[in-house]
């Protein structure tokens, strides 16, 4: 951790340094570009890159980064952060917590995956650009070794429901299409494929990439930082929260719980009944 924010403004700094935007009277200025010359210039996606990484994307890649957004928007009510902002919603908070309670629920184990994918890419990469002669199929066997010994998953591969995610087909066309007209380069999606290859040959059986596991490749070959994956996870899943809340609160519902008012959903496992001894 760094210095208190008090032990460095006594030293001289300003109290916010920042990089991305500098606002004043009747003008604002993002990362050196006058706002009036991004607005209706810009997509979505284009200007989320210039916020967080500092450039304008080609357009090419624009479209794809923004096909990674709306390949996570909504998973329906399976998904915990859809199905916690529904049942917010049910308990007549402001529409806006209701949001935030599904974003909030994303995290390390639901949200997290693309992070996780991305940070063991850019390490693997990291590897294989410091010694360019080491073989890169054993390299990325070396990590799944690490990841065995640790006990840990490769993310990014396998799902609960699908064995054949239509989300997945789709997303490595456009981006197989971006390497053949030379946008991105394809080491990524190469070495995704790679990593969910080997796992297969160990585990003897099919293994499927998911959509975090694609959308971390992407990311990747666009340069994206691991470390703003869930963030940028949040903004795609947002969309599905805005909308299946928006829906519970039209349907007038009210305390809708985790699951039915079943016995046989929910069951006790604590002392059986006992009562408190009279004191006289």
């Amino acid at each position: 951790m760094g210095r208190s924010a008090l032990d460095a403004y006594s030293n001289g700094a300003v109290w916010w340094d920042t990089e991305i935007s500098s606002i004043k009277k009747n003008e604002i200025i993002v990362r050196g570009y006058p706002i009036e010359e991004l607005i209706g210039t810009l997509s979505y996606s284009q200007m989320l890159y210039l916020l967080l990484c500092g450039e304008v994307l080609s357009e090419k890649k624009a479209r794809l980064l923004e096909s990674v957004l709306v390949a996570g928007a909504d998973h329906g009510p399976r998904a915990p952060s859809i199905a916690a902002a529904r049942m917010a919603a049910t308990c007549g908070i402001s529409f806006n917590s209701c949001v935030a309670t599904g974003i909030n629920v994303l995290g390390d184990v639901h949200g997290g995956a693309a992070e996780k994918a991305m940070t063991l890419f850019y390490k693997t990469n990291g590897i294989l650009e410091a010694d360019p002669k080491r073989s890169f199929n054993e390299v990325i066997g070396e990590q799944l070794d690490l990841l065995e010994q640790n006990g840990e998953k490769l993310a990014g591969i396998g799902h609960q429901l699908h064995d054949d995610d239509p989300r997945i087909r789709r997303l490595y066309a456009l981006a197989q299409t971006l390497v053949e007209e030379g946008e991105i380069s394809g080491a990524y999606l190469k070495m995704a494929e790679e990593f969910r290859r080997q796992l297969e040959e160990r585990k003897k059986r099919k293994m499927t990439m998911n959509v975090d596991g694609v959308a971390a490749a992407i990311q990747c070959e666009l340069a994206i930082p691991a470390e703003s994956a869930k963030g940028i996870f949040a903004l795609s899943r947002g969309m599905g929260i805005v909308a299946h809340a928006f829906e519970e609160l039209q349907n007038r519902v009210l305390i809708k719980g985790p699951c039915p008012n079943r016995d046989d959903l929910v069951r006790y496992s604590g002392p059986e009944l006992r009562h408190l001894d009279k004191q006289d």
